[in-house]
């Protein structure tokens, strides 16, 4: 959020939590200015003309990273999103959303599938109070791929000669099949300000059309697309869940990988070799009851998203058993509902916190996936990150 930079900031009287070293820097001034911060001192700090704020005692903090979310993905994905809504409310509703996320303690969010972009032009304008948002625009996905949202049926845009038939297929997704088409989509994201690349290269629990077990995109066209966002000084994160499809992705050049619920010992050792990270997104899962999950998902997906949460403590205790996992881990959460039901979606963004001590990590690596670790992924954006 834009502050009046016409005077510095100083905390005082503050404990200070830098997101990297567990221990606290005890009784310590912070100066802010022009956003940033400029100093951290132990010692009184005199600024002339600052405003002063007296933290009692009280621990600062850096603003957290939620590395996984949706701004203006709504379900349900094929029939409310196509159907029932415009771009334009789907705009108004991301809008208002964005200064909720930033209330919830989210100063930086990574969009990883939907037009962000044009809401991160908002808040980074001062216009609206919103986090600072790496968008990925729309999602690449093969036919029948986990961003295909087309109903059964809806024409092919390419296969019918036709072109898209609807908003969603050009800006929420795009259906790009084989190496050429990849290089042409991964372009016109970044064409759009896209500051990484999404693709999906496995089965997923909401879409229709393809199973968990599917491997989507080739070699080569993982390929294509890790080579024309490198292109731009970026990089490519994959929507994967086997451990076919994580290898299919990193051995083919992608820098982080999404949910992984199926991850193996091997596969993760793999990624702390060649330091891919990555955000699980318990939340999703663990946040509804089995009932409510039956009731919520259509029973294709219900049974695909109850073999992903039985998977899941196999999952937690991978990463917890290879030494040099957590360093890799951020704090995702993914959380998708009704456009009308998002006030209580965003609320339970913090529920990720509640899970992940249940599930016994440490606080202080927690706290790590939640902030250093999250900006650390961030910076493989290089020169395309909006937030030098």
């Amino acid at each position: 959020v834009a502050q009046d930079e016409s005077f510095p900031i100083l905390f005082t009287n503050v404990h200070v939590f830098d997101g990297v070293n567990e221990a606290r820097i005890e009784n310590a001034n912070v100066l802010v200015i022009d956003n940033l911060i400029a100093e951290v001192s132990t010692e009184p700090l005199a600024v002339a003309n600052a405003q002063i704020i007296d933290g009692g005692g009280r621990t600062l903090m850096p603003g957290m990273h939620d590395q996984h979310v949706h701004l203006l993905v709504f379900n349900p994905l094929s029939d409310g999103l196509r159907q029932n809504i415009t771009p334009f409310h789907l705009g108004g509703v991301a809008t208002i959303r964005s200064e909720r996320i930033l209330m919830n303690g989210f100063t930086t969010v990574r969009d990883l599938g939907g037009p962000a972009k044009s809401i991160a032009r908002i808040i980074d304008s001062g216009m609206f109070p919103g986090p600072r948002i790496y968008s990925s625009e729309a999602f690449i996905t093969q036919t029948s791929g986990h961003a295909d949202f087309r109903k059964l049926n809806d024409r092919h845009p390419t296969l019918s000669g036709q072109g898209p038939s609807h908003w969603v297929d050009t800006e929420m997704s795009i259906i790009a099949d084989g190496p050429e088409q990849i290089r042409m989509a991964v372009r016109e994201n970044l064409r759009r300000g896209a500051t990484q690349i999404k693709v999906m290269v496995s089965g997923g629990v909401t879409s229709e059309f393809d199973p968990l077990h599917s491997l989507q995109y080739q070699a080569d066209e993982i390929q294509m697309a890790v080579k024309t966002a490198e292109q731009w000084g970026t990089y490519v994160t994959c929507h994967v869940f086997t451990e076919q499809a994580i290898r299919n992705c990193i051995d083919n050049g992608a820098k982080t990988v999404e949910h992984i619920p199926f991850l193996t010992k091997e596969a993760a050792e793999i990624m702390v070799d060649k330091q891919i990270m990555f955000a699980t997104a318990v939340a999703p899962v663990y946040s509804v009851t089995t009932e409510q999950a039956d009731a919520f998902y259509t029973p294709a997906s219900f049974k695909k998203w109850k073999s992903v949460r039985d998977a899941a403590a196999n999952m937690i205790e991978v990463i917890q058993t290879t030494p040099g996992m957590i360093d890799l881990y951020t704090l995702g959460t993914d959380l998708i509902n009704n456009w009308d039901q998002t006030l209580e979606q965003d609320k339970k963004m913090s529920d990720e916190f509640k899970y992940l001590h249940e599930a016994n990590f440490k606080p202080f690596d927690i706290l790590r996936m939640a902030t250093s670790n999250g900006a650390r992924m961030n910076r493989l954006t290089g020169l395309n990150n909006p937030y030098q």
